[in-house]
């Protein structure tokens, strides 16, 4: 009879584990479940708060003062390119960035291909101007008017990173 109970108890110790085990396990299942669903829609919200930043430069009117604006506030950032065209030099040029990095527009800024071509090169000495540069009116073809009116267009990569911003001024 002794034997009974002890394997009674044993048996009923088994079960008791495995039932909790399970329950670990399905409670770990649907709570793993929720933290994916939470981190997939908090990188979806970090993501459209750090492209909100360049909505004020897709397809808008900006003035020159903006356009000197967006090449300071964005010469520090990684993989990234302003390319500008004044009035005095419509072949353009680029902002300086702290990586001499410059990515192209594609070929037609009229079309709804806004991709830009992501292998980046190492821009061409004098192909890139200095902020301070923009601003001397000596320098021209170079030289931004803070009134003149640009039209603005970004362009983003496959991932949808934006990786350039394109100003035209308007004639």
């Amino acid at each position: 009879m002794e034997n009974i109970s002890t394997g009674l108890k044993w048996v009923i110790g088994v079960i008791v584990t495995i039932l909790i085990i399970a329950a670990a396990v399905s409670i770990y299942l649907v709570i793993n479940g929720y933290f994916n669903r939470a981190q997939e829609q908090t990188l979806a919200q970090t993501k459209l708060i750090n492209q909100a930043e360049f909505s004020g430069y897709d397809n808008k009117d900006v003035s020159g003062q903006d356009v000197i604006n967006a090449s300071t506030r964005y010469s520090g950032r990684p993989q990234f390119s302003i390319f500008i065209k004044t009035g005095e030099n419509t072949t353009g040029f680029y902002a300086k960035n702290n990586y001499s990095i410059c990515y192209e527009a594609p070929y037609s800024t009229s079309t709804t291909n806004f991709f830009v071509n992501v292998s980046e090169y190492e821009c061409q000495t004098g192909q890139q101007i200095d902020v301070s540069t923009m601003q001397d009116q000596t320098k021209s073809t170079n030289y931004i008017n803070t009134t003149a009116v640009f039209t603005s267009r970004t362009f983003k990569d496959k991932n949808g990173e934006v990786r350039l911003i394109y100003f035209d001024q308007k004639k």
